[in-house]
């Protein structure tokens, strides 16, 4: 077995107890980690983060090696765990486990990572890839969250947007809808309840699967009012970006009508602030509007560059891998920043030709930053679905690629604000709440 580094100690599986206990394999079992159908031993392997949280796979056993010899661990032993790593994290293995005992839904949509023990302590294969400031878990526990939920409720009442974040704020906690209510960083505007997309691994809304979903969708569209309304109170209280398309949404692009008059109000009332979206980039025509309106940062989401695999994961209706493509290209054209959300998943994003496709698309399009995002998804549920991929020399191998061959870009996780504008003039400074323009 190949040595993880920082350390010779023999990894050690883990697995859950039928009390749900988690427990550590005696020799001579190893623990393994995954890299699409291939089972690995290579890491990295690190101390498991404090923010993580260890999840018990239910029905599906564990898999290690015995010996010389790959077997399951016998079901009434127990059965298969995996770490759900913190923010800021990269997974670099899948939990090495076999398919359920009996036909079921998909496991709920997170991103499971191996899980082992080593010299008496977890560890899991990761890499930490942002360790920004801003977005530090510690920083989101204090207990006067539910009272900014409230002030903003009563400064907004009624407002569609608030309502919605409450809940992702309070139940789910989304760190940048808690964000909006302290009005720092980053406001989420949740734009769309509807999408043109039907993706895989949608956190928002699964059409076919049974899987459950960890953010529901805002059932209703809310009006470019209530979205100003919601900017302007994150933006006056000094917070620096507001951001459609999240993850409790559809596709934004397809509500421009509307984010058009609310991007040219926010860019005028708030000149110096970074208005982004984060977006499927089916609609090119569409952001070159929002561009020429104010919009000045944009995310496109890529699961992969190759037509076959884009499609079978995005399931996309009435657009294209080549709109996407298209989509950065316009947006770099009018000066804004531009990031690729990069949906990782090992064993699929460091194959050769995927590799090969990204590192030559974001040199052709010059993007700003590529955020290095682990795909929530049932391992091997997606995995069935997608066509066969030659294997790849994993995810560290493909992020030290890429800060050799894309040494301008950035790699990380958050998107940052944009530079500040010049200052603006004496009309637009201290304007406060932005006005409504005709539509």
């Amino acid at each position: 077995m190949t040595a993880a580094a920082g350390g010779s100690a023999p990894l050690r599986l883990c697995y859950a107890a039928p009390d749900g206990a988690l427990r550590v394999a005696h020799d001579p079992w190893r623990a393994l980690g995954r890299s699409g159908h291939r089972l690995v031993e290579d890491g990295p392997w690190v101390p498991l983060p404090r923010e993580a949280t260890v999840a018990r796979l239910p029905g599906r056993p564990a898999l290690g090696r015995r010996g010389a010899e790959v077997e399951a661990l016998p079901l009434g032993q127990g059965t298969a765990v995996a770490a759900v790593l913190p923010v800021g994290y990269l997974r670099l293995l899948l939990p090495a486990h076999g398919p359920a005992a009996a036909a079921g839904p998909p496991l709920p949509l997170y991103g499971y990572a191996a899980l082992a023990e080593r010299d008496g302590e977890l560890v899991t294969a990761a890499l930490r890839t942002d360790p920004f400031a801003w977005w530090r878990p510690a920083r989101y526990r204090s207990g006067d969250l539910a009272k900014l939920v409230a002030r903003a409720q009563a400064q907004l009442p009624g407002n569609r947007v608030v309502g919605q974040l409450r809940t992702c704020a309070l139940e789910h906690r989304c760190y940048t809808a808690q964000n909006t209510f302290r009005r720092r960083y980053e406001a989420a505007l949740p734009a769309s309840a509807a999408c043109n997309a039907d993706c895989l691994g949608c956190i928002s809304l699964q059409s076919d699967t049974g899987a459950p979903t960890p953010q529901p969708r805002i059932p209703r569209a809310p009006s470019a009012r209530e979205l100003i309304d919601v900017a302007s109170y994150h933006l006056d209280g000094g917070g620096q970006i507001v951001s459609f398309g999240q993850g409790c949404e559809g596709e934004p692009l397809l509500r421009t009508a509307v984010l058009e008059p609310v991007v040219r109000a926010v860019r005028r009332g708030f000149p110096q602030a970074t208005i982004h979206v984060n977006t499927n980039g089916s609609r090119p025509d569409d952001l070159a509007r929002l561009a020429r309106a104010g919009l000045n940062s944009a995310r496109i989401s890529v699961f992969s560059f190759t037509p076959a695999l884009f499609t079978a994961y995005y399931r996309p209706r009435g657009y294209t891998i080549e709109d996407v493509v298209a989509s950065a290209r316009r947006l770099r054209e009018h000066g804004c920043q531009v990031a690729i959300n990069l949906l990782t998943f090992p064993g699929v994003t460091d194959a050769p030709q995927e590799a090969d496709r990204l590192v030559a698309t974001c040199a052709a399009v010059g993007v700003d930053q590529v955020q290095l995002r682990t795909l929530n998804c049932d391992p091997l549920w997606l995995l069935d679905r997608l066509p066969p991929l030659a294997p790849g020399p994993g995810l560290a191998a493909l992020v030290g690629r890429l800060r050799r061959e894309l040494p301008q870009v950035q790699l990380g996780n958050f998107t940052r604000p944009v530079e500040a504008p010049p200052a603006p003039t004496a009309e637009a400074a201290g304007r406060g709440r932005a006005a409504l323009p005709p539509v």
